[in-house]
């Protein structure tokens, strides 16, 4: 489940650990409850519903804990992370999980901004070791971090064995067109249209992130990713 505040790279992170899950033939199923629809480019790859929890989607993503996906992935909305926690206690998701053998990991990418720490450590306050913890620093906005690296956010982090990955910054050229071109970033590098520069850039940002998640054993096991196999298998062709 990505969670955090608005315009930090949510949607980003999701469409990339999709590609990777494609790349690694899992069979999953993303919920898209985000209103903006970023997730739009990859219903061409992946079966992926609208879903509005707050209003009794629990009972449809039910019906696919009872079957056989790998892995269920859900884009939240940016900030409400006091609705969501209200949300995730009342319906008892937990124990819903529980019941048919799944776990959930939340994936946070921050920023450079305050909130984002306040965030995660609300959400650390509120479901300690029930939920696992995945923070990705997205270093479009920032390279050192030294706020979250001192902040109490990050302790916690470490005391409920969360970890953290690193998502490099994309050129902002290449990020923008393939933006405007609505693709998947798998996609990006056999589109003779996009200059092969920017397909450069963007194969190597992909390559880079998911390495980061492929050989990281924490995140890997968090996120149901393969735990044997290495990055250099999912390569692309570009």
């Amino acid at each position: 489940m990505t969670v955090g505040d608005s315009r930090v790279g949510k949607s980003t992170v999701m469409r990339l650990l999709i590609d990777l899950l494609c790349a690694q033939k899992k069979l999953i199923k993303i919920y898209d409850h985000d209103t903006r629809y970023k997730l739009a480019a990859y219903s061409q790859i992946v079966p992926i519903e609208n879903i509005d929890f707050f209003r009794g989607g629990t009972d449809i993503m039910l019906e696919e804990l009872k079957g056989n996906c790998d892995a269920i992935a859900v884009d939240m909305p940016g900030q409400y992370l006091d609705k969501v926690c209200q949300y995730i206690h009342k319906v008892h998701l937990f124990k819903l999980l529980n019941d048919y053998n799944w776990r959930l990991t939340f994936l946070q990418p921050i920023s450079h901004r305050l909130d984002c720490l306040d965030y995660l450590e609300h959400l650390l306050d509120s479901f300690g070791d029930s939920a696992d913890y995945v923070v990705v620093k997205n270093q479009y906005f920032d390279k050192q971090f030294s706020q979250y690296h001192r902040s109490e956010a990050s302790q916690k982090l470490a005391v409920l064995k969360g970890s953290e990955v690193i998502l490099k910054e994309l050129n902002k050229y290449s990020y923008e067109t393939v933006e405007s071109l609505g693709l998947p970033y798998s996609a990006v590098s056999n589109q003779l249209a996009i200059y092969s520069v920017y397909r450069g850039y963007t194969y190597r940002w992909v390559k880079s992130f998911h390495s980061t998640l492929i050989n990281n054993f924490t995140v890997k096991n968090y996120l149901g990713l393969n735990k044997s196999q290495q990055i250099e298998e999912y390569e692309y062709t570009f």
